[in-house]
């Protein structure tokens, strides 16, 4: 991951919204859809849904289908996304790669994609947390504070 970027905007309604930038290479985007398609499954499968698990599938669903749509174009790309959904996403990988180390054995895909996304988890958490710092200074400031 590199060239990392907060982007702070403001909504119609004056209010501070934080997305976040980075580019990421084919590999990345790859490994990254993988981990992230293969948590969506293992946290719905069997279980049933109420409205929050719903919401949460689909937003993780979204975030596999764009890092699937990238990386299918074996390119490099510049991908831009709300903070929330940047969460999302580096929630997922960070539970890929526990469950991965709690279960002891990959598959082949997975030891394809796993140095890959362990080398993501950390600057993605970094970006993460920068940015939570950056919005919450935005609307204190917004606020008058």
């Amino acid at each position: 991951m590199v060239n990392a970027a907060i982007l702070m905007l403001h909504d119609p309604d004056g209010e501070p919204v934080c997305n976040v930038a980075f580019d990421l290479s084919a590999d990345q985007l790859a490994a990254a859809a993988h981990a992230a398609a293969e948590v969506r499954t293992e946290r719905h499968r069997g279980a049933t849904l109420g409205t929050d698990d719903v919401l949460a599938m689909r937003e993780l669903t979204s975030v596999v289908d764009e890092l699937s749509g990238y990386a299918e174009e074996a390119g490099h790309t510049t991908l831009t996304m709300p903070l929330a959904r940047m969460a999302a996403l580096h929630d997922a990988l960070d539970e890929w790669l526990a469950t991965r180390g709690e279960r002891g054995w990959l598959r082949e895909a997975d030891e394809v994609a796993h140095p890959l996304v362990a080398a993501l988890v950390g600057p993605l958490g970094a970006l993460r947390a920068d940015a939570v710092r950056a919005t919450l200074a935005a609307h204190a400031e917004s606020a008058g504070g």
